[in-house]
C-alpha cells in the first residue's frame, strides 16, 4: 500500500524564473505568470458615502455605498497573479450627442437612457505590464480583462437590438445557450465547462451561463425568475414601422429604395399576421438589423425570423427571444433594494494562467451565499462582514504519495538521465514537479481502467517538468508511453510532444516537435516532425503522414509506446519497438536540449490524451 504524507499549507511564494519583457507588448505572460503582482491601490471605504446626481439619474448614497462594498468583496476575494488589478465603482454612463461621433452611433449611443438605473464596481485584470522608474509593475496599454458586479446590470451582458430600440426603450437578447434546445457547439461546451463552471456548487442556486466568445455570467434574483418579459413578433413589427423614420433621418436611403424598405415592411406584417402573438425570436447574427435589412427583405428573400440554411431546412440556427425589462421593475431599480445582481468576468486569453487564475479564484473564493442573503435575505447574515469562501493567497496542500517502485529503481540508475511515472501524486491532482500551462480540464493524474499506474491527462493543456536536469544528454533515447480515449474524433489535433533549446522561458531558439494523432476505427493513426535549427543551416525539416501503426480510436484505452532516438546527427522515431522513419541529418551533433514539453489543444467530450512512463536515457 501506498503511503500518504500530508504536507503543510505554503504561502504562495514569487517565482524565480527570469522576467522576459517584449518591447510595445509587455513581459511575456508566462515569465510572471507565478508572481502575485497584486492590486495598484486596496481600497478601503472608510468614509460614509455620499449620493450623487448623473444627467437625470440620483443615485442614492445607499446605492453608492453598495457599490463601494462590491470592490472591497473583490479585492477580499482575488489576488492578481501574473497580472496587476484595479478596481474601481461607477453607475450609468449618461450619454450626449457627440460631435465626433456618426449620426448613427449618437442614435444607438442614445439608447442607453432606456437602460436600468445600474451601479456597480469592475476590476480592470491587466496582462500586458511593464516597469516604472521605482520597479513596479504598471499596465504597458489598455488591454484587460474585468470582473463586474452590478444593480440591476443590463447592457454588459446582453445584445441589443438597436433597431427597435429607443432612449424611452431597450430590447435585447440574452446568449444563455444552457437553456436553448440548440445549445453550444463543442468549443464552448468546452469553455462552458472550465473548472466545472457549469455545475459549480457554489453556483448552483444561481442564474448562470457562458457567453460565447469567453464572458461568465452570473444573475441573482430574489424570485429566481429574471424580470424581463418576452417580446411578440407583432410588437416588434410595431415598433420597427415607428423607427423606420428615425433610421431614415440618421442613415438615410434613397427615397426609392425607403418606399421599398415601407413596402417590404408591409409585406412582412401581411406574412406573420397569424403568428402575431408568437415570441419574437433572432439568432445571434441576426440582431444587428439596419434600414437596409428591411430595403433587401423581398419575398425571395429570408428575413430576420427565417432560421433556414442554404438548402432550405428549417431551425438550424440557435434563436433566442427579443426581451425588454418590465415597467415595474424599471420603476423598482431606482430604489435601494437592486431588483437583480449580475456579477459577471471576462477570459480574453483563457489559454494564459493569470485568466485561469481568475476564474478559479471568482468560483472557489467569492462568497455569492453571502452576497445574495445580503440584497435578498439580509436577516441571514445581519451584522456579520463579509468573508472570502477562501483567502485569496490559498495553496492547496500538497499530497506526497511514495514513489512506485519503478520510479524508485529508475531514478537511481546512473544511465537514467530522468524518468517520470507520475506515481508520487494523488489522483485528481496536477503532477508533482510539474508545471501546467493554459487548459480547461487538462493537466491533471487519473487511473485509466484497464492500464497500470497513474497518467496525466493532455487536453487543452501544456505540461513542462520542473525537476529536469538541464541540459539533456547530446545523445539519448527518450521514451513515453501515449493513450488516445475511445472515440476521440478523427481529424482532430494532436498530441505533441517537444524539445527545445530555450534562451527564456517561452522563448526557443530551436526545437524537435514530434505530433500524433490517433486513426478511427482501427485504422492507423499518423505522426508529424517538425524541427528548427538555425545554426549551422541544413537541419531544418517538416514531416507529415508518417504512419503510427496500431494507433487508433476503437478501443478503451488505446495505447502505443513511442521510443526517440537521437544519435549524432540522426534521429530515430518507433512505435511499439517499430521504426517508422529516421532522418541522416536531422539534429546538430553537438547540439544540447533543455527543455521538454506535452501539449494538445483539444476540446471535443472524447478528445483526450494520456501521458506517462517518459524515460531518458544517455546513450
Amino acid at each position: 500500500m501506498k503511503k500518504i504524507i500530508l504536507l503543510a499549507f505554503a504561502a504562495v511564494s514569487i517565482t524565480a524564473q527570469a522576467q522576459v519583457y517584449i518591447d510595445r507588448i509587455g513581459f511575456n505572460l508566462e515569465s510572471i505568470a507565478d508572481i502575485n503582482i497584486g492590486w495598484m491601490t486596496i481600497r478601503n471605504h472608510t468614509t460614509a458615502p455620499k449620493g450623487k446626481q448623473l444627467g437625470d439619474r440620483i443615485y442614492s448614497a445607499n446605492q453608492i455605498g453598495y457599490s463601494q462594498k462590491f470592490v472591497e468583496w473583490m479585492q477580499q476575494s482575488y489576488l492578481p497573479k501574473g497580472c496587476l488589478g484595479d478596481a474601481t465603482y461607477y453607475q450609468n454612463t449618461i450619454p450626449k450627442f457627440s460631435g465626433t461621433n456618426s449620426l448613427l452611433g449618437n442614435a444607438i449611443n442614445m439608447h442607453k437612457h432606456a437602460l436600468p438605473h445600474m451601479y456597480g464596481a469592475q476590476s480592470k485584470i491587466y496582462m500586458f505590464l511593464k516597469k516604472d522608474a521605482q520597479g513596479k509593475f504598471i499596465p504597458q496599454n489598455n488591454l484587460s480583462d474585468d470582473w463586474r458586479i452590478e444593480a440591476n446590470g443590463l447592457q454588459s451582458i446582453s445584445m441589443p437590438v438597436s433597431f427597435i430600440s429607443s432612449s424611452e426603450e431597450y430590447y435585447f437578447i440574452l446568449a444563455d445557450f444552457s437553456g436553448n434546445s440548440k445549445g453550444y457547439n463543442a468549443n464552448d461546451v468546452a469553455a462552458s465547462g472550465l473548472m466545472g463552471f457549469t455545475n459549480h456548487k457554489n453556483l448552483s442556486a444561481y442564474k448562470h451561463f457562458y457567453i460565447p466568445n469567453n464572458c461568465y455570467v452570473v444573475i441573482m434574483t430574489k424570485d429566481k425568475e429574471l424580470p424581463f418579459e418576452k417580446v411578440t413578433i407583432g410588437e416588434f413589427f410595431t415598433q420597427a414601422e415607428k423607427q423606420l423614420p428615425v433610421w431614415q433621418n440618421t442613415e438615410p436611403v434613397s427615397a426609392e429604395n425607403f418606399s421599398k424598405a415601407q413596402k417590404n415592411l408591409t409585406r412582412l406584417k401581411e406574412k406573420y399576421k397569424t403568428k402575431w402573438n408568437n415570441i419574437a425570436e433572432l439568432k445571434l447574427s441576426g440582431t444587428s438589423i439596419t434600414l437596409i435589412d428591411f430595403v433587401n427583405a423581398g419575398e425571395d428573400r429570408n428575413d430576420m425570423f427565417d432560421n433556414k440554411d442554404i438548402y432550405g431546412k428549417e431551425g438550424v440556427q440557435a434563436t433566442f427571444p427579443v426581451l425588454k425589462v418590465k415597467k415595474n421593475a424599471l420603476a423598482l431599480c431606482k430604489t435601494d433594494q437592486p431588483q437583480w445582481l449580475v456579477i459577471r468576468w471576462t477570459m480574453s486569453m483563457p489559454n494564459e494562467s493569470y485568466n485561469k487564475y481568475l476564474h478559479e479564484s471568482i468560483l472557489n473564493n467569492f462568497n455569492f451565499e453571502y452576497v445574495y442573503n445580503f440584497f435578498f435575505d439580509p436577516e441571514k447574515v445581519k451584522g456579520q462582514p463579509y468573508k472570502p469562501l477562501r483567502s485569496p493567497s490559498f495553496k492547496e496542500a500538497v499530497i506526497a504519495i511514495e514513489a512506485s517502485e519503478a520510479s524508485k529503481k529508475n531514478t537511481t540508475d546512473k544511465n537514467i538521465h530522468f524518468f517520470e511515472d507520475f506515481s508520487t501524486t494523488a489522483i485528481g491532482k496536477k503532477p508533482t514537479s510539474w508545471r501546467t500551462k493554459y487548459g480547461y480540464n487538462g493537466g491533471v493524474v487519473a487511473n485509466l481502467d484497464g492500464l497500470n499506474g497513474n497518467w496525466v491527462l493532455i487536453t487543452d493543456n501544456t505540461i513542462t517538468p520542473d525537476n529536469l536536469k538541464k541540459p539533456l544528454p547530446q545523445n539519448f533515447t527518450l521514451r513515453f508511453d501515449l493513450v488516445a480515449a475511445q472515440n476521440f474524433t478523427w481529424g482532430a489535433k494532436r498530441l505533441h510532444f517537444k524539445l527545445a533549446k530555450e534562451t527564456s522561458p517561452g522563448n526557443d531558439e530551436s526545437f524537435l516537435d514530434l505530433g500524433f494523432r490517433p486513426g478511427f476505427d482501427g485504422r492507423d493513426g499518423e505522426v508529424s516532425v517538425e524541427s528548427k535549427f538555425p545554426s549551422p543551416p541544413g537541419y531544418a525539416n517538416i514531416g507529415q503522414g508518417y504512419v503510427a501503426a496500431g494507433f487508433s480510436n476503437n478501443k478503451k484505452n488505446n495505447l502505443i509506446k513511442i521510443a526517440i532516438k537521437k544519435t549524432n546527427e540522426m534521429l530515430q522515431v518507433f512505435i511499439d519497438d517499430v521504426k517508422i522513419t529516421e532522418f541522416e541529418k536531422a539534429i546538430p551533433a553537438a547540439h544540447l536540449f533543455n527543455a521538454m514539453s506535452f501539449y494538445s489543444y483539444n476540446s471535443g467530450e472524447h478528445d483526450k490524451f494520456y501521458i506517462s512512463n517518459i524515460k531518458i536515457t544517455k546513450d
